[in-house]
């Protein structure tokens, strides 16, 4: 019994905390390492430099499924989009039958915490839309929907942006935090959601400077609530911790501290679109809820300001050291390149994010430009706590690319809907990489093409993009390269590998 005891002990110490920052929509070239083509970008991100610099960053991160829910199924679940069982945000809740690596780490000796808008239950909004069912002791707001049966230790769980306000009244815990602060517009009370709502819905005459303002903010919010699960963790176990932050999603709303702080600045415009016009913000010392590339950078910005409040409590806790940090997101945003906002499309914007991971066994100040895949952080993690993968997962381990090795796959799949894709580096004859190439097969026309990309043929459009050169997907260099083409397409799904075969077809 001792020896076990001792084993155990010795194994959590050889265990490093693993810490996954995860905001929201967060494309890959708004990390403040990257200038746009057309125009330099004035972003500050002091913290996510810090993070590089004590760690590994990576150029070609990309998601396995660009909306929310499906990306999220598929890290939590170690598979790709085709097998993961979330196909879209609102058809059904991530299938708890189903092992996540949150439970295979709880299994390896880890305490688990969640914090934010994970979206593992978004169809039924934390079980409020079924009634929470066969769950007899959830109620509304305290978030623990199946967040047992998804392999949590403790948590903090609610929707983000629009889901909390989707009900005349809160259903889940943001939506109550709000309800239970009260604001003031000179002297009348307000209260914090009616506040929240209205800067929403863009009323101006509740959405003020001092009835929206800094902790009322929800990412200000799930910083906090990392803070507070970190502080009330059980001591001499080894834990993890997903924080989900609901920002930069749209609305781009931003308390007036926030939009202020980037007045002046000049942000450049979208990549093929007729509007390309770079924007400067004004201040105005209000809150503003505008589809802006200056709101936008305002939100990460303050993004990067939280993760320094949660790593800079893990230092204080004296765990730093020993602590794993991933930051990265679950799809990015158009902003209007090509003319289109949002996601799900496979265009880099949409379809590739930051991603930077620091701590014990990784290289320090190294930068990465294979590709790599989001749903491989779960992998990751696993392999630094000792875990393997259950049978079914996908997801491999990219720890060697985090300690200056080769080992890693040679391929990275993503897709949704109507489309796949896969993105691989091409080696020449002599051993020398020619550059990654991204492959995209949808049936029929691919949402959001470019204004350079070809048309269906037979049903089907291919494009093939150097993304190493061509980061806005704008040079389809499909009818030069068949070869390529021919060896990427069968990396595909084979519904789509037999689709796109038929556009050569006469």
């Amino acid at each position: 019994m001792i020896s076990s005891v001792v084993m155990g002990l010795a194994a959590a110490a050889n265990q490093p905390n693993l810490l996954l920052l995860f905001p929201d929509q967060w494309r890959y070239d708004w990390d403040g390492f990257h200038t746009l083509n057309t125009g330099e970008l004035p972003l500050n991100t002091p913290t996510l430099h810090q993070l590089a610099a004590r760690g590994t960053r990576f150029t070609q991160a990309y998601v396995p499924a660009p909306v929310c829910a499906p990306s999220r199924s598929c890290l939590a679940s170690g598979r790709e989009y085709d097998e993961a069982g979330v196909p879209s945000n609102f058809q059904n809740d991530y299938p708890i039958s189903q092992t996540t690596f949150y439970t295979l780490l709880k299994d390896a000796g880890y305490h688990t915490m969640t914090t934010g808008k994970d979206d593992l239950t978004k169809a039924t909004q934390l079980g409020y839309r079924n009634g929470y069912q066969n769950c007899s002791y959830c109620k509304d707001g305290d978030g623990l929907y199946h967040q047992a049966e998804l392999g949590f230790s403790d948590g903090l769980r609610y929707s983000g942006k629009d889901d909390v306000i989707n009900t005349a009244q809160p259903h889940e815990m943001y939506g109550f935090y709000l309800r239970n602060h009260t604001t003031h517009i000179g002297s009348k009370n307000v209260s914090g959601w009616d506040a929240h709502v209205a800067c929403m819905h863009k009323n101006y005459e509740l959405c003020t400077s001092t009835t929206y303002y800094g902790d009322l903010y929800e990412d200000t919010y799930t910083a906090n609530n990392a803070v507070e699960l970190l502080k009330r963790k059980p001591s001499g176990k080894p834990w993890f911790m997903h924080v989900s932050f609901p920002g930069p999603h749209p609305p781009f709303l931003v308390t007036a501290p926030m939009h202020d702080s980037v007045a002046g600045r000049v942000w450049p415009g979208p990549t093929d679109y007729t509007k390309n016009i770079s924007e400067v913000c004004i201040a105005t010392g209000e809150p503003q809820n505008n589809y802006t590339r200056c709101n936008y950078g305002a939100e990460i910005e303050h993004l990067d300001s939280l993760f320094k409040q949660v790593i800079d409590t893990v230092e204080e806790m004296g765990e730093l050291d020993n602590t794993i940090i991933c930051a990265t997101s679950d799809h990015g945003e158009m902003l209007y390149d090509h003319g289109d906002t949002g996601k799900t499309m496979p265009w880099q914007g949409s379809s590739s994010v930051p991603l930077i991971c620091a701590g014990p066994g990784i290289s320090e100040n190294v930068t990465v430009g294979r590709p790599v895949a989001t749903l491989d952080v779960s992998g990751t993690f696993l392999d630094f706590a000792g875990a393997k993968p259950v049978e079914g997962m996908t997801t491999v381990s990219f720890k060697s690319l985090l300690q200056k090795g080769t080992d890693y796959k040679k391929t990275v799949n993503s897709g949704l809907n109507k489309w796949r894709m896969v993105v691989q580096d091409a080696t020449a004859d002599d051993g020398v990489t020619k550059g990654s190439f991204k492959y995209i097969c949808c049936e029929d026309k691919c949402p959001g093409t470019p204004s350079t990309g070809p048309q269906p043929k037979n049903g089907w459009m291919e494009m093939l993009i150097n993304v190493s050169e061509d980061l806005f997907d704008m040079h389809d260099l499909a009818p030069q390269n068949p070869n390529l083409v021919a060896a990427l397409r069968a990396e595909l799904p084979p519904a789509y590998a037999a689709g796109c075969a038929k556009i050569s077809e006469h």
